[in-house]
């Protein structure tokens, strides 16, 4: 596994470091500095990106490189930027599910922006929050 970006914390405050851009991303909390970070290193790969789909627009109109290697960038480019981001997030022993507040329904705005990958209530035997024998529930008499 290559490191590529590294958060700390020094004193009262959070940085970030991105090597491979030079960047320094300091604040005082860490979602202030991962989310300023995510914002820039996005803005950046954008930029370089369209310059590359660019570069080859020319070439490609010189003859020094071919239609497949413009139509592959032009793919990649929109696969990248144009795709709501998503991940899968891993706290203890769950797995979850993530959407960018693009992509989430108006329906969901308010809640978490993640999902349980794993359904609990899928249970072999139809047991889910179902009482063991002799249990009692708060009310019982």
């Amino acid at each position: 596994m290559e490191e590529t970006g590294q958060l700390r914390k020094l004193g009262e405050r959070y940085e970030f470091h991105f090597s491979e851009l030079g960047l320094v991303v300091r604040g005082s909390h860490p979602e202030w500095v991962l989310e300023a970070a995510a914002e820039i290193i996005t803005d950046v790969e954008q930029v370089q990106a369209e310059g590359h789909l660019e570069e080859l627009k020319m070439l490609t109109e010189m003859g020094e490189a071919n239609e497949m290697d413009l139509d592959d960038a032009k793919f990649t480019l929109t696969q990248r930027f144009e795709t709501v981001p998503q991940c899968i997030i891993s706290m203890g022993a769950t797995d979850y599910h993530w959407v960018s507040k693009p992509g989430r329904s108006d329906m969901i705005q308010s809640k978490p922006p993640v999902t349980r990958l794993h359904d609990m209530s899928l249970t072999r035997n139809n047991s889910f929050l179902q009482n063991e024998p002799g249990a009692k529930n708060p009310g019982d008499e």
